[in-house]
C-alpha cells in the first residue's frame, strides 16, 4: 500500500514539473544592428538558420504564424543563397511594397487578407527599427520577409488551384497541383518588379471568372458607403415590415422611385370603383415597391411576382457582407471547375434550375430544369450524352421502392394497377402482385423490382437522355409538368428533369437529317414504343453548381443555395478568420512604414 502511494505521489509531482516546464517561454531572440549596411548579412545568417534542415513537408512556425508553403519558401531562399528578397538595409523594398500591396487588396481576388499575414508583417516592420536607438532588430526583418515569401506562394496556389477540395469542401492545400515552376516565377519577377502581374497571370483566364472578379470589384465600389443588414423576421406589423422591405430595396440600388402614366392605368383598371377612383400616394408607392420587388427577383432568380415570398425573403435575408462573399464563393469555385473545350456542350447549374445549350459561346437554347431535393442531390460531373431513349421503362431504385412505394403497398395494393407497375422476381420474370404478401416486407428485405410501364404516365415521361456516370443518374422528361412553374425546383431524387425534352432531342439529332429526320423522331413519339436514338455527335455534359454569375448583359444575379453548400465552404475557409472583406485596409493605413 505505501508503495502505492509513493508511485502515486510521484506521478503527481512529475506532471507539476512538466507543467511548469511547459508554462516557462522561451525567450525571444534578439539581434540588434547598428549599421544598415550590416543588416541584410545578419538577416540573411538568421534565414539560413531558420531554413536549414527544416522538414519541408511541415508547417514552420514564424511570429506564430504558419507557413504553408514551406517547401517554397526554402527552395526560393536556397536558390538565391539565402540572401533577403524583400527589405533592403532593414527597408522595404519596392517589390516588397508592391507585394505588400497585393496582400492587401487579396479580397479583390475573392480571398481573405489574413490568410497571408497581413497584420503580423505590417507590425514587424513597424517595430523593425527601434525610434529611440534607430538599430534594426534582424529578427523581425527576417521575419517579415520570410512571412512576405510565403505570402506570395500561398496566394498563388490559392488563386490558381483554389483552397478547398472541390468534392468534400473542405480545405485542401494544392501547392503539387501547380503546372508551372512557382519559384522560378518569383526570383524572375522580383528582378523586374512584376508581382502583380505574376499573381494575375495565374488567375483562372476564362470570360466567366473574370467576369465575377469585375463584378466583385464594382459592387464594393458601388455600396462601399452603403452597407446593410438582414431584414428583421416578418412577426412585425404590416407596416413595420414594408418600411423595412423599402429599405432594404434602396440601399441594395433594387428600388424603383418613378411612377409612370401606364401605371396609373393599371391602378385604375384594376379598382373595382372607378367612378370614386382616387390616385392617392399610398397607390403609387404600393406600385412603386411592387415594381422594386420585381426588379430584385429578377435578379435573384425569382418568380417575378411583386410578392415577399417564402424565397423572396430568404433572398433579402442576404447581407451586403453574404453578396460579397457569395461572389468570392463562386469565384473560388472557377479554380476548380474547367471551362469547356468543347465547341458544343450542354450546361447545367443546379441552383438556377436551368440547362443550356452552348454552341461556339452562343446560347442556342435553354430550358427549366427540376433537379435533386437536399435529401436527394443531383451530383456534380461531367460525361457524354450518346444516345436517348424513346418511352423508356422506369426501374424503380431499391431505397425509393422499400422507403416510398412499399408502406403503399401495404396499406392500397390497387397503386400498382393505378400507376402502371409491374412487380418482377429475381429471375427477371413478371409475377402477380396479387399473390404477394406485401406486410412481410422491410425496408431491408425487398425481393423485388418495381418497373412502370411506358407511356406518357410514366415518371420519366416521353424521354429519357442517359449519360455515363457512376451515381445512377440522367435526364428526362417527366409525368408531372405543372412543377416546372415551382419556384422552388429541388424536388426529385437526383436525376434532371427537362421541361424543353422534345427540343433538346431535336436539336440533338439535327446533324443526323438523312438517317433519323425530326420527322422520324415525331414518328416514333406517335407510335408509343420503345426505340434507343443513338445521336450522331455525341454531346459534352458539364453539371455544376454555382450561386453567382454574371449574364450576357454584365448583369449579376444570385441564386439561392439550395444545398448549402457556400454554408459549408465559408465554415470551411474561415477557419476562425474574419469575413472576406477584412479590415485590414485600416490597419495598413495606420502602420504602414513610410
Amino acid at each position: 500500500m505505501n508503495s502505492y502511494r509513493f508511485l502515486l505521489l510521484l506521478f503527481f509531482v512529475t506532471i507539476v514539473i512538466g507543467c511548469n516546464k511547459c508554462s516557462e517561454e522561451k525567450p525571444t531572440e534578439i539581434v540588434l544592428v547598428e549599421k544598415p549596411e550590416m543588416v541584410n548579412e545578419e538577416v540573411g545568417k538568421l534565414i539560413t538558420k531558420k531554413l536549414t534542415g527544416i522538414d519541408t513537408s511541415t508547417i514552420l512556425l514564424i511570429e506564430n504564424d504558419s507557413l504553408f508553403a514551406t517547401k517554397f519558401v526554402a527552395d526560393f531562399y536556397t536558390q538565391r543563397k539565402f540572401t533577403v528578397a524583400f527589405t533592403d538595409k532593414g527597408i522595404l523594398t519596392k517589390q516588397g511594397d508592391t507585394l505588400l500591396d497585393v496582400i492587401e487588396s487579396a479580397e479583390k481576388y475573392g480571398l481573405i487578407v489574413e490568410d497571408y499575414h497581413y497584420s503580423k508583417i505590417l507590425a514587424l516592420l513597424k517595430t523593425a527599427q527601434d525610434s529611440t536607438t534607430n538599430k534594426f532588430d534582424a529578427v523581425k526583418i527576417s521575419s517579415a520577409d520570410l512571412l512576405l515569401t510565403d505570402a506570395f506562394f500561398t496566394m498563388a496556389v490559392h488563386i490558381n488551384k483554389g483552397r478547398l477540395n472541390a468534392d468534400s469542401l473542405t480545405v485542401e492545400w494544392k501547392a503539387n497541383q501547380l503546372d508551372t515552376n512557382i519559384v522560378n516565377i518569383l526570383n524572375i519577377v522580383i528582378e523586374k518588379n512584376k508581382i502583380r502581374s505574376a499573381i494575375d497571370s495565374l488567375e483562372p483566364q476564362n470570360d466567366y471568372y473574370q467576369a465575377l472578379k469585375l463584378s466583385l470589384k464594382n459592387f464594393q465600389y458601388e455600396f462601399k458607403d452603403i452597407d446593410w443588414d438582414s431584414i428583421a423576421d416578418r412577426n412585425s406589423d404590416s407596416t413595420t415590415f414594408i418600411a423595412r422591405v423599402k429599405e432594404r430595396l434602396i440601399k441594395s440600388h433594387d428600388y424603383f422611385d418613378d411612377f409612370s402614366v401606364s401605371d396609373s392605368n393599371r391602378l385604375y383598371r384594376a379598382s373595382k370603383n372607378k367612378q370614386n377612383f382616387v390616385l392617392t400616394e399610398a397607390l403609387k408607392d404600393s406600385i412603386k415597391l411592387e415594381k422594386s420587388i420585381k426588379n430584385f427577383q429578377c435578379r435573384n432568380n425569382l418568380t417575378e411576382d411583386g410578392k415577399i415570398g417564402k424565397l423572396t425573403f430568404k433572398a433579402m435575408q442576404r447581407t451586403k457582407q453574404d453578396c460579397i462573399n457569395q461572389i468570392a464563393l463562386n469565384m473560388e469555385r472557377w479554380r476548380w471547375s474547367k471551362t469547356p473545350v468543347e465547341k458544343q456542350y450542354v450546361w447545367v447549374n443546379i441552383p438556377k434550375f436551368e440547362m443550356k445549350v452552348i454552341e461556339k459561346d452562343t446560347l442556342v437554347m435553354k430550358s427549366r430544369v427540376i433537379i435533386g431535393a437536399p435529401d436527394h442531390q443531383t451530383p456534380l460531373l461531367k460525361s457524354t450524352i450518346r444516345y436517348f431513349l424513346i418511352y423508356p421503362y422506369w426501374t424503380v431504385p431499391f431505397s425509393i421502392a422499400t422507403k416510398e412505394i412499399l408502406p403503399i403497398l401495404k396499406r392500397d395494393t390497387s397503386y400498382l394497377r393505378r400507376k402502371h407497375f409491374e412487380v418482377l422476381d429475381g429471375n427477371n420474370k413478371v409475377v402477380d402482385p396479387s399473390n404477394i404478401k406485401w406486410k412481410r416486407y422491410t425496408k431491408t428485405y425487398f425481393p423485388w423490382r418495381l418497373r412502370q410501364g411506358i407511356g406518357e404516365d410514366n415518371s420519366l415521361g416521353i424521354l429519357k437522355f442517359n449519360f455515363e456516370n457512376k451515381y445512377g443518374v440522367y435526364m428526362h422528361d417527366t409525368d408531372s409538368r405543372k412543377l416546372f412553374n415551382r419556384e422552388m425546383r429541388a424536388m426529385s431524387h437526383g436525376c434532371c428533369r427537362l421541361e424543353k425534352f422534345m427540343d433538346f432531342a431535336q436539336f440533338l439529332i439535327r446533324d443526323d437529317s438523312v438517317k433519323y429526320p425530326v420527322d422520324s423522331l415525331i414518328s416514333d413519339i406517335a407510335k408509343e414504343e420503345q426505340k434507343y436514338v443513338y445521336i450522331k455527335k455525341p454531346i459534352a455534359l458539364y453539371i455544376n453548381y454555382f450561386t453567382a454569375e454574371v449574364d450576357e448583359y454584365s448583369e449579376l444575379h444570385f441564386f439561392i443555395d439550395v444545398y448549402k453548400r457556400d454554408e459549408k465552404m465559408m465554415k470551411a475557409l474561415r477557419r476562425g478568420r474574419k469575413n472576406i472583406s477584412s479590415k485590414a485596409s485600416a490597419a495598413k493605413q495606420e502602420s504602414k512604414p513610410d
